[in-house]
C-alpha cells in the first residue's frame, strides 16, 4: 500500500514538473517543445526558429512576449521570429488555443498588409493593421494615414526602365482587439448588457461549387434547430443542446459587432459566390437582418460566421 502511494506521489510530482505553462519557458526550445506539444506538431524547433541551437537573454526576449492578450488575469504567448506572427491564447486550466486574424488578401481586394503592431493602453492589448490602399478607394474607409513624399519605384512605359518616383501613399488603419477567443475590430462604444440576444437565424446558401448550405436557429438558452442542405456532415433535420458557454460567446460576439449598425445588404464584385443570410432577434423585439453576398461583408461579420461553420462543422 505505501509503495503505491509512493508511486502515485512521484508520477504526480513529476507531472508537476514537466508541465509546460507559459510562464516556465525561457528558451526557444522549450516554447518549440511548448508549441509541438500544445498547439500543432508541426511547430517544431526546426521549423519555428531554423535551426537555432542557443538564444541569448536579449533576443529572447524581442522574439517571445509573455503579456496578458485578452485582458483575462492569464498570461498568454506572442512568438515573432520568422514567418508569421503566432498568437497563443492561455485559457481555463492551462489549456492552451492559437487564434488567428482573418487573411487581409480576401478581405481587401487589391490592397496590401503594411504591417501588425501591438500597443498596451491601460491594461489593454491592441493591435494595430496597416494596410496599403489606393488613394481612389480612400473616400470608402475611415482611420486613414497619408505618408506624404514617398520614394517609390515604377515601370516607365516610354523609358521601357523602372524608375523612382515620389507619391503618397495611403494607408487604412485597422484596430483589432482579441475578445471572445477571436481577434475582432475594436468597438469602443460597445456597453455590456445592451442590444442582448432572444435568438439568430443564419442561412449559408448554396453556390456552383462545393460550399456547404445549410440554415440554423440558435436560441439564448442553447436550443439549435438544424437544416443540413448540401456538402454537410449531416443532411436533414436535427435539434440539439448547444453548451451554455458557446452561445454566450457567439451571442456576446454578435452584441460586440453592433450588427444594428451596419447595412442591411453587402455584396462582393465578383459572380458564383455564396452568401450568408444573418437575422438577429432582440431581447426588446428588435430584428436586424442582413444579406452579405460573398460572406465577406465586415471584419467581426466574417469572425461570426467563422463561429457559426465550426458549430456546423461539428454536426454530424
Amino acid at each position: 500500500m505505501k509503495k503505491l502511494i509512493l508511486i502515485i506521489l512521484l508520477i504526480f510530482i513529476s507531472n508537476s514538473v514537466f508541465a509546460q505553462t507559459i510562464e516556465n519557458l525561457k528558451t526557444f526550445k522549450e516554447v518549440a517543445t511548448f508549441l509541438e506539444k500544445e498547439i500543432n506538431k508541426e511547430y517544431t524547433f526546426e521549423a519555428i526558429f531554423e535551426g537555432e541551437d542557443e538564444i541569448d537573454t536579449e533576443d529572447f526576449n524581442e522574439v517571445v512576449q509573455k503579456i496578458d492578450l485578452d485582458n483575462d488575469g492569464d498570461t498568454d504567448l506572442v512568438i515573432d521570429y520568422i514567418g508569421d506572427t503566432i498568437f497563443i491564447l492561455n485559457k481555463d486550466n492551462d489549456t492552451f488555443k492559437e487564434i488567428k486574424m482573418l487573411d487581409v488578401s480576401r478581405i481587401y481586394k487589391n490592397e496590401d498588409l503594411e504591417s501588425i503592431s501591438m500597443e498596451r493602453i491601460k491594461n489593454q492589448t491592441f493591435f494595430i493593421r496597416k494596410i496599403k490602399i489606393s488613394k481612389f478607394d480612400v473616400e470608402k474607409y475611415k482611420n486613414i494615414i497619408v505618408e506624404k513624399n514617398q520614394k517609390d519605384f515604377q515601370y516607365d512605359r516610354e523609358k521601357n526602365k523602372v524608375v523612382a518616383v515620389i507619391r503618397d501613399f495611403y494607408f487604412r488603419k485597422d484596430t483589432l482587439v482579441i475578445k471572445y477567443g477571436e481577434f475582432v475590430q475594436l468597438n469602443s462604444k460597445w456597453t455590456k448588457h445592451t442590444n442582448e440576444i432572444k435568438e439568430i437565424h443564419f442561412e449559408a446558401t448554396p453556390c456552383y461549387g462545393s460550399c456547404p448550405a445549410f440554415e440554423m436557429k440558435i436560441t439564448s438558452d442553447g436550443n439549435l434547430e438544424y437544416h443540413g442542405k448540401r456538402f454537410v456532415n449531416f443532411k436533414g433535420q436535427k435539434k440539439l443542446k448547444l453548451r451554455s458557454e458557446e452561445v454566450k460567446t457567439l451571442f456576446r460576439l454578435i452584441e460586440y459587432t453592433d450588427v444594428k449598425s451596419l447595412k442591411d445588404r453587402y455584396a462582393v464584385n465578383a459572380t458564383d459566390n455564396p452568401s450568408a443570410i444573418l437575422k438577429v432577434t432582440f431581447k426588446n423585439g428588435d430584428v436586424k437582418e442582413i444579406y452579405d453576398y460573398g460572406r465577406f461583408g465586415t471584419y467581426n461579420l466574417r469572425v461570426i460566421y467563422k463561429k457559426l461553420f465550426e458549430i456546423n462543422n461539428n454536426i454530424k
